[in-house]
């Protein structure tokens, strides 16, 4: 099996990947969102894993357009604790440290520690944290440091200066795990999908829609409106509800979406994760 990850070895999305489908996994590493689609599109992976959720900073939004425009389904799901390290070279002491290098979110999520302890540093953005340690290793630099995970400083050979320094400690992401099939497993008790307005659909009907949800007993877990592009002011509406795609009660609440105008788009049904 080879899965797609956006990130390297010992990033987040490789250890989210490793946590789904076990640790002797081939894993094919790819720089953008798009190129994991691609891959799994081509065929050139089975499976792709892609962040689509932060409990801090919400939805990513690009995963989502993606999901809507490719042939991929979401299939399975899980969640990963993100503690994030600084990490330097083994002689590196953090009173040298000149320069941090990471993962926007990973500089935002530990901007606190940073304020504090290394106020003058300069902050570079990078495109994965643990390519960022690998970036610190070969430019060999005790000035300059990484924020990632314990895996990569382990993998790289590299010195956890401080552990633990994100603001938040109860901070997870949400990962989906992509795939070609349409098939949905038997264990499934999550869906998601997206609701497109139309020229038929009714005033009133979002809350008419989520009232259907409502009396065919399905939760939903996540409402997002994002604009349609070159339809202005049409919306899509992406949701995520506790319920299979195949069970009567699904079915029946597809037909009240029908009726108020709405075009549905299932984006897969998968059995819900659990917080690592």
């Amino acid at each position: 099996m080879s899965v797609a990850i956006q990130g390297q070895r010992a990033s987040f999305h490789d250890q989210a990947a490793r946590s789904f489908f076990g640790p002797t996994i081939d894993i094919l590493p790819c720089d953008t969102f798009q190129e994991v689609f691609t891959s799994v599109t081509d065929a050139v992976a089975t499976h792709g894993v892609v962040a689509i959720e932060n409990s801090l900073y919400g939805s990513i939004n690009p995963v989502y357009d993606l999901l809507l425009h490719s042939n991929c389904r979401i299939v399975g799901e899980t969640y990963l604790r993100v503690e994030l390290c600084l990490i330097g070279l083994p002689d590196a002491r953090l009173e040298q440290i000149h320069e941090v290098h990471s993962q926007v979110f990973a500089l935002s999520e530990c901007e606190d520690f940073l304020d504090k302890s290394l106020p003058k540093a300069q902050r570079f953005e990078e495109h994965d944290t643990a390519a960022s340690v690998a970036m610190i290793k070969k430019w060999g630099d005790p000035h300059k440091a990484a924020i990632a995970s314990r895996q990569a400083a382990e993998l790289h050979g590299m010195q956890i200066i401080e552990s633990g320094i994100e603001t938040h400690h109860e901070n997870y992401t949400r990962f989906v795990i992509i795939s070609t099939s349409d098939k949905t497993p038997k264990d499934a008790n999550k869906t998601s999908l997206v609701l497109t307005t139309t020229a038929d659909t009714k005033p009133g009907s979002l809350h008419a829609a989520l009232g259907a949800f409502a009396r065919h007993d399905i939760n939903l877990t996540m409402l997002q409106s994002r604009p349609l592009i070159g339809k202005a002011w049409h919306y899509l509406f992406y949701v995520d509800l506790l319920a299979a795609s195949t069970s009567p009660h699904f079915q029946q609440a597809l037909d009240a979406l029908d009726d108020l105008g709405f075009d549905v788009t299932i984006l897969g049904s998968y059995a819900s994760g659990r917080p690592l």
